[in-house]
């Protein structure tokens, strides 16, 4: 069941504006606007773009705010937040209190969730998860199937992956794993720099 066919009709918190529209890697999104008060939004408030009613939830204090992008299956539920330049897509998750904001990206199966943050830089991909005011910024990644949880926090540099844990106030900065950088392409998914040089 999609997000749009499990809320009736007439009584949801926003709309897409047909005539706010961006391409994004040859997709139409549209910028969204609030039906509605709710949580810290007002009625008539603009906010940031989606591909469709799909991507964010009608129901909780959830919001894609300022230039936010949230596209492909990803979703945004319950009351997560998406600020900034923040940017969600493939199968993403942000959910319970979950925020991203600043330049933060969430893609392919990562999930935000229970007061998790990433921000500035920092990306969540693979099937990583940032959770219970774990946090990921500065130029962090993350990703397989590492965990950030109970106030950890990954920042600096750090490139993480396999099953990595890091919780219980563990500050992780500058550790690179011997797995390839990977950047996003904008559209699904990131792509790994070629070797010897810059990625094209």
């Amino acid at each position: 069941m999609s997000l749009r066919d499990s809320f009736p009709r007439g009584e949801q918190k926003y709309e897409l504006v047909p005539d706010r529209q961006i391409i994004v890697a040859g997709m139409t999104l549209y910028r969204i606007r609030a039906l509605k008060d709710f949580g810290h939004v007002k009625a008539g408030d603009l906010g940031g773009f989606v591909r469709s009613e799909d991507n964010l939830s009608q129901l909780g204090d959830c919001w894609i705010a300022d230039d936010a992008q949230v596209y492909d299956e990803a979703v945004v539920s319950h009351d997560a937040q998406i600020r900034g330049r923040g940017r969600v897509y493939n199968h993403g998750r942000i959910s319970d209190r979950g925020q991203v904001l600043g330049n933060g990206q969430v893609f392919e199966n990562g999930w935000v969730f229970k007061n998790g943050v990433v921000f500035d830089n920092g990306m969540v991909f693979g099937a990583a998860q940032v959770r219970d005011n774990g946090l990921v910024y500065a130029d962090a990644q993350i990703f397989e199937n590492v965990r950030v949880v109970d106030d950890g926090q990954v920042c600096g540099h750090a490139r993480l992956c396999g099953t990595t844990v890091v919780g219980g106030d563990e500050k992780v900065g500058d550790v690179v794993s011997h797995a390839p950088q990977r950047r996003p392409t904008g559209r699904g998914g990131p792509r790994f720099p070629s070797p010897g040089g810059r990625g094209r």
